[in-house]
């Protein structure tokens, strides 16, 4: 193998109960966009679509491809939608975000009555994040108009929180101020929901009617002090991602030997220097370069050299048993070490979300509980 990732379904099941448990009565919507954030669209999909209110994607192309696979939940598209998609959106059935009563709300509608049903739509409010969505200010006229259309069937209201890892900053409460005083008086049965994880944990405020929840529905929490705040209130996620991948070269090399490009590391001492057949065309970030670790045979050892776009380096001298196929643990277990993709990160300077939703689609998945196909069978 070049590379694996290994994803734990039952870990995900794991974590989807525990989240709910701890936002009840407020539903859970499982965000699954940027590849299921890296695990696997269709196998997480399957895996917890049961259990959870609804699926959140990005992309109208992830929406078709759960219904392609017979993912018969509610879906939630969170970005736009080109208006040359818009029947397709209404065809598969999805919930797609609405910002405007401009062209975007006009073109909906005219999807609508020309296909004769109306289309689901999640109205997006603005309340300091400043992307999508419609103004405070502007937010319940809109909302009144949507409602009056027959083309809309509003299935929610929702927003973005901007700084909810803060737990000192006072802005969470004022955006959920803002949101409440925007949907005030709306009409009852539509779903509110602004918090995703972080807020879920922290802000119970914010839980609303239904929490999204993304990074902890893989067992990766939003910070380390969403984490520390979190464990000691008892709350216990499950990684659910396994990253490896295999030493394909071992050299042995004098002393002030010099690594990969740029000759930014020299060896010390006499060393062995493993091959991995990785780099950042593979999702190992080339800003861990001289930073990162990994495990091999229960030990850690550093990433020397820079990072290729191919190809990565690791010190095992320490490790003298290492040979072409050893075992190499980027992310995971292994013996009593462990490297978490929270650790992973932060030796490359990034943040987890990033760092997982960035291992490209053709990195082979496997999954160690039942995979679509069998849970749906």
């Amino acid at each position: 193998m070049l590379a694996e990732l290994v994803v734990d379904l039952e870990a995900l099941r794991a974590n989807v109960r525990a989240l709910r448990e701890l936002v009840a009565p407020a539903r859970v919507a499982a965000v699954v966009k940027a590849n299921a954030y890296g695990h696997g669209l269709l196998a997480v999909a399957g895996a917890i679509e049961a259990a959870v209110d609804r699926l959140c994607v990005y992309e109208l192309s992830e929406a078709v491809a759960l219904r392609d696979a017979g993912i018969a939940a509610p879906i939630h598209v969170l970005g736009p939608i080109p208006a040359q998609d818009l029947e397709i959106a209404h065809a598969a059935g999805v919930q797609v975000t609405l910002w405007d009563r401009g062209v975007y709300a006009a073109q909906l509608a005219s999807i609508a009555r020309r296909r004769r049903a109306p289309i689901a739509v999640q109205a997006k409010i603005d309340t300091g994040v400043t992307r999508l969505g419609l103004s405070v200010r502007d937010a319940p006229e809109a909302l009144r108009r949507y409602a009056a259309q027959p083309e809309y069937a509003i299935a929610g209201v929702f927003s973005h929180l901007a700084a909810a890892e803060e737990i000192a900053s006072t802005f969470t409460r004022d955006q959920l101020a803002a949101f409440e005083r925007a949907t005030a008086g709306f009409a009852l049965g539509v779903q509110r929901h602004i918090a995703a994880s972080a807020a879920a944990m922290l802000w119970p405020q914010t839980r609303l009617d239904a929490v999204r929840a993304g990074i902890a529905l893989y067992g990766i929490w939003p910070s380390r002090p969403t984490e520390a705040i979190m464990r000691e209130r008892g709350l216990r996620l499950v990684p659910a991602l396994s990253w490896r991948t295999e030493v394909v070269a071992v050299h042995d090399v004098p002393a002030d030997t010099s690594v990969g490009y740029g000759c930014t590391y020299r060896t010390s001492r006499p060393s062995r220097i493993a091959v991995l057949p990785i780099g950042y065309a593979e999702g190992l970030p080339r800003s861990a370069s001289n930073r990162g670790f990994v495990l091999v045979a229960g030990r850690r050892v550093p990433l020397v050299g820079r990072v290729c776009m191919n190809m990565a380096f690791i010190d095992v001298t320490d490790v003298p048993q290492t040979a072409p196929r050893s075992v190499v643990t980027l992310i995971g277990r292994d013996g009593g070490e462990r490297i978490d993709a929270e650790e992973a990160a932060d030796r490359a300077g990034t943040i987890a979300y990033e760092l997982v939703t960035r291992i490209p689609a053709h990195v082979p998945r496997r999954y160690d509980a039942p995979t679509l196909a069998q849970v749906r069978s």
